[in-house]
């Protein structure tokens, strides 16, 4: 069954957040530490951060199935020609089944709506997404060690051209 995406709303930042909470540590844990994966969880999805996130241009959507949320995934406008797409989370009993190409075919097309022809995502190197991205015709635009607090972020910057 093809997934529903619909944009969040200020109302839906619980929903966001539960979203993560189940999704964030299965995702990571295996790469990144404990103290490491709290501190930018904490950041990035406490009420606060999320709040911060949609008054800086972030908009979220949701995917659902039959009206339960399945995944998450935010976008914004990073310059005149791309999308940056700083989330995208499927929990992982609904993984394998459309989903992120849903939210990313979504984001594609508002991207073109909004005049952008390149989407742009970072992924962690030690990431099995990586080729999920790959798949969707993404390609290594960089290699990066982004400084984040106390931490190093060794992420690959991926971008896929629109057409």
């Amino acid at each position: 069954m093809k997934p529903m995406i619909r944009e969040a709303s200020w109302a839906d930042i619980a929903l966001i957040r539960q979203l993560a909470t189940d999704t964030w540590w299965h995702t990571y844990e295996s790469f990144i530490s404990k103290e490491q994966l709290d501190f930018m969880f904490d950041k990035m999805y406490s009420e606060d951060g999320l709040k911060e996130q949609l008054e800086n241009g972030h908009v979220f959507l949701i995917a659902t199935i039959n009206g339960e949320a399945m995944g998450f995934a935010s976008y914004l406008m990073a310059d005149e020609r791309r999308v940056k797409i700083p989330k995208l989370y499927v929990l992982p009993t609904a993984q394998g089944k459309g989903i992120g190409a849903a939210l990313i075919d979504d984001i594609g097309k508002r991207a073109m709506q909004a005049g952008r022809n390149v989407l742009q995502l970072n992924v962690n190197r030690e990431n099995k997404a990586q080729h999920f991205y790959a798949k969707l015709g993404f390609e290594i635009a960089a290699v990066v060690d982004i400084p984040y607090d106390k931490f190093i972020l060794n992420d690959f910057v991926l971008e896929k051209v629109l057409s």
